[in-house]
């Protein structure tokens, strides 16, 4: 009998009509137990009541389900092979899943990816970046434009050790350092200390298609460290001088004598500061980054008077070059802000009358209170997180009795707080209520927030510190939009990127820099000395990098950077307070 595959598929009177066919109307027929006689006929009723069908019969019926079966299995099989050279579904062995439990998790991701409401975009490209070169050899690994982007970030921010505790931990991830160097370096995009890129601010603004901007100036403390920068052949972190204008004065340390270098190492204070200088294009539709143009290393000896002549010429500059500069901001050192005062006629004589870019200052007529002159060249503002924070170590100083009437301004109502409200109406803890922590601003946000104002009307005398916080509280909302999205430092996810390049005046790294240079040496062998590698001999068009010195009689050739590590004398390191902040404890 050759059946094919139509008879799977048969349901109802075709299958009956289709047995009777093959194996007769006797089997047909022969499952209903009303037909007795016809049993009769297909088989014999033995006096024990047991029923025997007929051999014949049987052999019929047995052959026929036979057929039925094979051809069911030959068909599921071909089915099973159709359906696997057509699907794209992996099917991953149990004991894998056992072996690394993750597969299952990212299988899992896989199905959510569709509906989450955050974008995954640059976590999918992290795994499939990952994933691709951990199939192929080391030598053959490959990374994205955003995943090179992303590691230069991390190099720069967390600096070398952090990237290569990162790099080491999570293999495949991130490519090594020296290619993140030569990656920088290719981007060409350098900050020399001292210089005010004037081109870069223009550049950036026509990119941004802005031609209004704020420039902010800080300073924040680092470790005093002489380094040499090779691409402007000076060295670094020396307080540089200022000019007439108030400006750094660059290339100010650039010599090729060794006796030299020691002279400065002896007299020139190094710098304990970097100063900082950042400008934000302003625009009514984008979110954009502010831009750093210039950084230099101080002692922080300066006038107000060189602020104000800096902040003249600045402005002077960006005008010529089409960008209007709507005011300076800056903290609270006491030069800025008599800088501020006197730029704006508080309480001076100095102003910009008759200059014919002031800006009409449209005041409320209400506004009775609030004194400043109605025509200015830029306008000044205080860092408000500076503010905040001032203020909130003011209300936590053991020192400083604060009074409003009658009313005395401490800290007891905000412990009350803690110790008879639940974390979850004011979510404050103690270390928020630290003095020592000076620079804790987000310790301010919280103490001024609308529900500790609340709580504070239910507790007795405390209307002082309700309308204190109050006024801090404003400070705090200079920094949130219309949206009532927080822009500080912690909250801000969509917009923290700083358009910065490799700035020499950061922390090179100058181990990368020697080694770097050690190819031009001409066949000569390097000697050590004390640990500092000395060369007989360098190529012409790098001598730049190098003092020639004298050492045992002999000619040697050392890279600056060596020097620098010769005369470097202390080991300098962060105040306690700020190193804690640095490693975010």
């Amino acid at each position: 009998m050759n059946f094919t595959e139509e008879v799977l598929s048969l349901n109802g009177e075709p299958f009956y009509n289709f047995v009777e066919q093959q194996c007769g109307n006797v089997v047909r027929e022969l499952d209903s137990e009303e037909l007795i006689p016809l049993k009769k006929t297909a088989g014999i009723f033995l006096n024990d009541g047991r029923f025997i069908l007929k051999k014949g019969l049987v052999y019929k019926v047995e052959k026929f389900l036979k057929i039925l079966r094979t051809l069911n299995q030959e068909y599921l099989t071909s089915l099973d092979h159709h359906s696997s050279n057509n699907s794209s579904d992996l099917i991953v062995p149990e004991y894998l899943l056992k072996k690394f439990p993750f597969i299952q998790t990212l299988i899992v991701y896989s199905k959510l990816i569709a509906d989450c409401k955050y974008d995954l975009t640059f976590l999918n490209i992290i795994l499939n970046n990952i994933i691709r070169n951990l199939i192929t050899e080391e030598t053959g690994f490959r990374y994205e434009t955003i995943v090179r982007q992303f590691a230069t970030s991390l190099y720069i921010l967390g600096g070398r050790i952090a990237y290569e505790f990162v790099r080491l931990n999570i293999p495949a991830l991130l490519p090594s350092v020296q290619i993140i160097q030569a990656y920088i370096v290719l981007l060409n995009n350098h900050l020399t200390e001292g210089l005010f890129n004037d081109g870069g601010i223009l550049k950036y603004f026509n990119m941004n298609q802005s031609t209004l901007g704020f420039v902010a100036e800080d300073a924040t403390p680092v470790v005093p460290k002489v380094t040499y920068g090779t691409k402007s052949n000076t060295f670094i972190r020396f307080s540089l001088p200022l000019d007439s204008n108030g400006l750094p004065i660059k290339n100010s340390y650039s010599t090729d004598s060794f006796t030299r270098l020691e002279e400065w190492y002896s007299d020139i204070k190094q710098a304990t500061l970097l100063n900082a200088y950042l400008i934000q294009p302003l625009s009514s539709s984008l979110n954009i980054s502010p831009y750093i143009f210039a950084a230099y290393g101080t002692d922080n000896k300066f006038e107000s008077s060189d602020v104000i002549s800096r902040w003249y010429k600045i402005y002077q500059e960006c005008k010529a070059k089409g960008i209007c500069i709507l005011g300076f901001s800056t903290d609270c050192d006491s030069r800025y802000f008599h800088s501020m005062r006197s730029s704006l006629g508080f309480f001076a004589n100095f102003t910009y009358d008759g200059h014919p870019d002031l800006l009409s200052v449209d005041l409320p007529s209400s506004w009775c209170w609030f004194l400043m002159q109605q025509k200015q060249l830029y306008m000044c503002f205080q860092d408000a997180i500076h503010i905040c924070t001032k203020l909130r170590n003011r209300l936590l100083s053991e020192t400083t009795h604060l009074l409003l009437g009658e009313q005395l301004i401490n800290m007891e109502p905000l412990l009350y707080t803690i110790n008879n409200y639940s974390k979850l109406d004011h979510s404050l803890v103690v270390s928020d209520l630290n003095p020592k922590d000076r620079q804790n601003y987000n310790s301010a946000a919280k103490i001024s927030s609308d529900n500790i104002l609340t709580l504070l009307e239910n507790i007795p005398n405390s209307l002082g510190i309700n309308i204190y916080l109050q006024v801090c509280g404003s400070n705090n909302n200079v920094l949130i939009d219309s949206n009532g999205n927080l822009e500080n430092d912690s909250d801000s996810e969509q917009n923290d990127e700083i358009a910065i390049g490799s700035a020499e005046c950061s922390d090179s790294d100058e181990e990368f820099e020697l080694n770097d240079n050690l190819y031009v040496i001409n066949n000569s062998s390097i000697s050590a000395n004390r640990g500092i590698r000395l060369c007989d001999d360098v190529k012409e068009e790098l001598s730049h990098a190098y003092f020639k010195v004298k050492i045992n009689n002999e000619n040697k050739f050392m890279h600056k950077q060596a020097a620098c590590w010769a005369l470097e004398k202390d080991k300098s390191l962060l105040s306690a307070n700020r190193l804690l902040r640095v490693q975010g404890r």
